[in-house]
């Protein structure tokens, strides 16, 4: 079984919902190895805006972090990578289903609903690699 899988995807308007799940021997939040790993194929995840109680960047809480908290920044980075607007902006929301079960709730907004769900495959492989090594 791989670390992180997607149970479903349901696209509404502007915005997906994607529930994962987590492997019983995945980890269940990020550690300082997995964040080395991301950040060198997605340097600007530091510099993204996000709403935690330590600061106002993901950089601020990136190395111990919910596992799929990473998978959002992940997707909205791809987006933005990809996004034929120089200004289009994605946000995000990520919440635990049941952290026990290894099951959360990943919702991101798209300008593109091709892109986005390209964005989810290629972040959970990308995801799935990183937790393996």
């Amino acid at each position: 079984m791989k670390p992180i899988s997607i149970e479903s995807i349901v696209v509404g308007a502007g915005r997906m919902t994607c529930d994962v799940v987590l492997a019983p021997s995945a980890p269940r939040s990020t550690s300082p190895q997995i964040i080395e790993r991301a950040t060198r194929s997605f340097p600007t995840l530091t510099q993204h805006a996000c709403v935690n109680e330590k600061g106002p960047y993901f950089g601020s809480v990136m190395n111990c972090t919910p596992l799929p908290h990473l998978l959002e920044h992940l997707v909205i980075d791809l987006q933005t990578r990809r996004s034929e607007s120089d200004f289009a902006t994605f946000v995000g929301t990520t919440e635990w289903i049941d952290e026990t079960a290894g099951k959360a709730r990943v919702e991101v907004s798209f300008t593109d609903d091709l892109v986005a769900l390209r964005a989810f495959r290629d972040a959970v492989n990308f995801l799935n690699d990183c937790v393996i090594r």
